[in-house]
Order: C-alpha cells, then structure tokens, then sequence
C-alpha cells in the first residue's frame, strides 16, 4: 500500500494517495519503513513551516479566539492557504460554512483527509488552487462575507498577503467584509549581534569577499535568539497594514527613528506584529521569551556596524515592493538627543 500510494502521489492522484498512505500507516503502525518511504515521498514540495504552525499554542489561540467572536452561524467563509485545515475547522465549528483554497495539491489533500476525519467534510470545501484562481460560481456559490488568512512570512509581505488579499477583496468578498487578521505591521529595533556576522573574507590566501554578494540581507534569527542579539532602542512600528480598507492596505514605504542606548549596532531586528481587534495581540518580539513562535525574525545587518552614544538617532527606512521587505538604515549626523 505504501509503495502504491507514492506511484499515484507522483503521478498526481493525491486524494486516493493520502487515502492509500493513511491506510498503510495505520496496517503497520510501528514499521519505520513504511513511514520512511511515504515521508519522503510526500515531503516534496511542503514547506518545512507547516508542524511548527500548527505546534504553535499563541498562534492557534489567537485565531481560535477571533473565529469565535467574529463567526456567525451561517456565515460564508473564504480562507486563503488551509494548510493542515485547522483555521478551517475552527471556523467551520464556530457555524460557518468555508471555502478553503491550498496551492499545494498534497497538502490539499491531506486537509481533505483530516477535515474528515474531524467530521467537517459537509461545512467544508477544499480546493486545490491558489486564490487568485477561484471563481464564482464555479468554486464558491456566493461571495464570502468574512476572509480568514496566514499567509504572513516573517516579514510580513514574503508570502504574497498583499496581492492576494487585494484580488480576493476585488472578486471573492462581499462589499466591507472583515478580515482575520484586520491589522498586521512591521516591529523592528536597533540591534547588537553576539554573534559573529557570517561574512566570508579571506578564504586559504584568497580574497573570496565577493561572494558576501549572494547573501540575502536579514539573517534568519533561531527561537533562542534572545541569547544572540542584545535590544539597543525600544521597539517601534512601521508599515501598518490595515486589510479592511482598499488595497495596497497601507504605506508602501515608511521612515522611522530609532534612539540608540548606546554601543555598537550592527543591525536592524525585525519581527511582526498581528491585531485581531479587541485587543488581542499576536507579536513574535525576539526579546520576549514568551513571545517566541513559528515566526522568525530577521536582522538586517549594516554594511559596517557603527558606534553609537546613548541617544543618537538612527534613521531606518522600510519598503515592500512585491513580496520583499527592503530595509536601509543611517545615523544622523548630529542627531545625539539632549540628555
């Protein structure tokens, strides 16, 4: 069944690949060769992002308590990347019924499989698309009057949120419908790294710095990195989306000013912020152990790190053009604050 299962996965029959999967998992409950086999298989194409999604207890909670205040019986529901389906079956739990889109036909799939076993399969439609492809009537009978979505990387525009909620707004929702999230911006800070910057110089005699060249700015931090950046300003907010209003939902591009505690910086710590209204906020601040979640942060290394006074201002300026996060960063010559 195993083996079978993989043939039609790779042959695009997914649904009955799943079925097939589940099937010889549960014969052979304890045989590592037969999950070893379906595992990498299946793993294809799934971004690793997903278990710690739905591992995350703040995240989960968050949208659990918005979906119960903001579902109606009844309520037609749009969600953009269903992923494992949980968002959905919340949503589908709290009375709504749900058309849930996933690009990736496994994971649709699998969702398929799990809203099922959940006993949700009536409220719930998973379709194998990504959003801009949905269509009524075809994929949904009516417009959808609230739009559940996640599709937020750590830099808030790196998954598509923009373009993807403004197609939705245009075609998918009723006029004014609201949104879960509503509200999401940028939180960034000075930053110290404790850490040496990953910069290749000298390489056995050669000059090998050109290659710096590939790195992509903003160093993906780890859950513990509150051990290797040290805060050097207070945090502040920048490029606040509000998904309820037309698109593009906010400013393109935003400068900020951030005063410096003093010492070397040698970056811009960067992390997101998401308001689900009535007050519950949703932060993966780096320097709050408590807030740490499936969400990394990113710090934004200067060309050269520079020595800072206590309450030198650095200017730090933020644009997303697509789905990038551009950061850029200057001291202001003269800019000490009075003490």
């Amino acid at each position: 069944m195993a083996m079978l299962s993989v043939l039609l996965h790779a042959k695009g029959v997914q649904d009955d690949a799943v079925a097939l999967a589940v099937a010889a998992i549960e014969a052979a409950p304890e045989n590592m060769a037969v999950r070893d086999m379906i595992g990498h298989a299946f793993a294809v194409g799934v971004q690793s992002f997903h278990v710690p999604m739905l591992l995350d207890g703040a995240r989960n909670q968050a949208y659990a308590r918005a979906i119960e205040r903001m579902v109606k019986p009844g309520m037609r529901v749009l969600e953009i990347g269903t992923g494992g389906g949980l968002l959905a079956m919340l949503c589908a739990k709290a009375g709504a019924f749900v058309t849930t889109c996933e690009e990736q036909p496994t994971i649709a799939a699998m969702a398929r499989a799990i809203i099922d076993r959940n006993g949700l399969s009536d409220r719930i439609r998973v379709i194998a698309k990504r959003s801009n492809e949905l269509r009524i009537p075809d994929d949904m009978a009516a417009p959808a009057e609230l739009i559940v979505h996640e599709i937020f990387g750590a830099r808030l525009f790196d998954e598509g949120v923009t373009a993807a909620l403004r197609d939705a707004r245009a075609r998918l929702l009723v006029a004014g419908a609201p949104a879960l999230p509503p509200v999401a911006e940028i939180r960034c800070a000075l930053a110290r790294s404790n850490e040496p910057p990953r910069r290749v110089g000298t390489v056995e005699g050669f000059d090998m710095s050109l290659f710096n060249l590939f790195n992509v700015p903003g160093r993906q931090k780890p859950l513990r990195r509150k051990r290797d950046v040290t805060y050097c300003s207070a945090p502040t907010g920048a490029l606040r989306m509000n998904y309820e209003t037309p698109a593009p939902f906010g400013p393109r591009s935003e400068t900020i000013s951030l005063m410096s505690e003093g010492g070397r910086i040698d970056g811009i710590m960067q992390w997101l912020r998401l308001d689900f209204g009535n007050g519950d906020i949703l932060e993966n601040d780096p320097f709050d152990s408590e807030g740490a979640n499936s969400w990394g942060a990113s710090l934004f290394d200067l060309v050269t790190p520079v020595e800072t006074a206590r309450g030198d201002i650095v200017d730090v300026t933020l644009s997303h053009k697509d789905m990038r996060l551009l950061v850029d960063a200057a001291v202001r010559p003269g800019s000490r604050a009075r003490q």
